[in-house]
């Protein structure tokens, strides 16, 4: 693109995000999201309609009420490489190696078929992306504008306190969504970004296995040994949460959490009535990445409890059943880290 197709690209942007301003007054931010999406589709950024994805049940043999899932979705096995038509060594406008989520080079990468929506909650500093490999339909990143590093612990990024309080904001602006942060090491694609997932639920998603297990605890219960990975859990009023569950990560931090290899998932989930902030917390370590038995990496949505599964080796073990349960069991303990 030359200089002029680049100050069209910023001016429908501006017209787009006036657009998506009033959406969002009238519908919330979850209906400025979906409005995204659909002008997404139409520009023809988005072109996996999820189409491809098959979900496989994994009950407990042993127990109705429990039981784990995963999906089979091939397109998700790209998104190490991006999604441009046009690839960073392609051109001397690149910034920030090629970085898939800086505005600056998203606009010569996707030939200004990609736009963002500029957020103006947590002061400005993010903007919304459709995921072109969505887990979900209209699964959307909400990454800083600001090319920030998504490690807490890397020099010029947000601190934890920091990325736990604009997580827990995004989170009360999208009743009855998911949303999370992948730490490095823990199932970030991107590392070198700040970036969070944001993820509607669809049919079959009101309750996931790690919400389940949460459930099934005492509520004077913080840290949660009942599911393969361990974790911390605070639910009750927003004001009431945050505090608590940063005082607690900043101990965690002091004693262990400052170690160069300590990262964290970290999932906040609104209720649809919007009165109750669950927020979970699970400590990993940089090089426990993978679980044995399935190609894929262990990030957040897989901590909930759906494996997601991308590989032709992956979709035969799952349709003749030498995935189950069991293997998922395996999988999150493998990750799992004490604390």
């Amino acid at each position: 693109m030359d200089q002029l197709n680049s100050r069209a690209y910023l001016d429908l942007w501006e017209a787009l995000d006036a657009q998506l301003d009033a959406v969002h007054a009238r519908n919330g931010l979850g209906g400025a999201l979906w409005s995204l999406h659909e002008h997404q589709v139409q520009s023809g950024f988005i072109q996996d309609d999820l189409s491809s994805l098959r979900r496989f049940l994994l009950p407990c043999p042993t127990d109705p009420e429990r039981g784990f899932s995963a999906q089979f979705n091939p397109a998700r096995g790209r998104r190490f490489r991006g999604a441009g038509p046009i690839q960073a060594a392609d051109s001397d406008l690149s910034i920030n190696g090629g970085c898939f989520l800086c505005a600056e080079n998203i606009w010569w990468q996707q030939q200004g078929a990609e736009i963002g929506y500029r957020l103006r909650p947590a002061q400005g500093r993010y903007t919304a992306w459709m995921n072109p490999f969505p887990i979900l339909p209209g699964h959307a990143v909400i990454a800083s504008r600001e090319h920030w590093p998504q490690h807490w612990q890397a020099p010029g990024g947000l601190s934890l306190h920091e990325l736990t309080a604009d997580l827990s904001t995004f989170s009360a602006l999208l009743p009855g969504w998911l949303t999370f942060y992948n730490g490095v090491g823990a199932g970030a694609s991107i590392p070198h970004h700040l970036h969070f997932h944001v993820v509607p639920r669809a049919p079959g998603y009101e309750i996931m296995p790690l919400e389940a297990a949460a459930r099934r605890c005492p509520q004077s219960d913080r840290v949660l040994w009942d599911y393969p990975l361990s974790f911390m859990h605070w639910g009750g009023p927003h004001q009431q949460v945050l505090p608590e569950a940063q005082a607690w990560m900043a101990q965690w931090q002091a004693e262990s959490g400052s170690e160069a290899d300590a990262t964290a998932n970290i999932i906040a989930s609104t209720s649809a009535s919007a009165d109750r902030l669950d927020l979970y917390f699970i400590p990993r370590h940089q090089r426990r990445f993978r679980g044995e038995g399935l190609a894929g990496i262990i990030g957040g949505f897989e901590a909930l409890g759906e494996i997601v599964c991308s590989s032709a080796e992956d979709l035969r073990r799952l349709e003749s059943g030498e995935v189950d349960y069991a293997t998922v069991t395996s999988l999150l303990r493998h990750v799992s880290v004490a604390f």
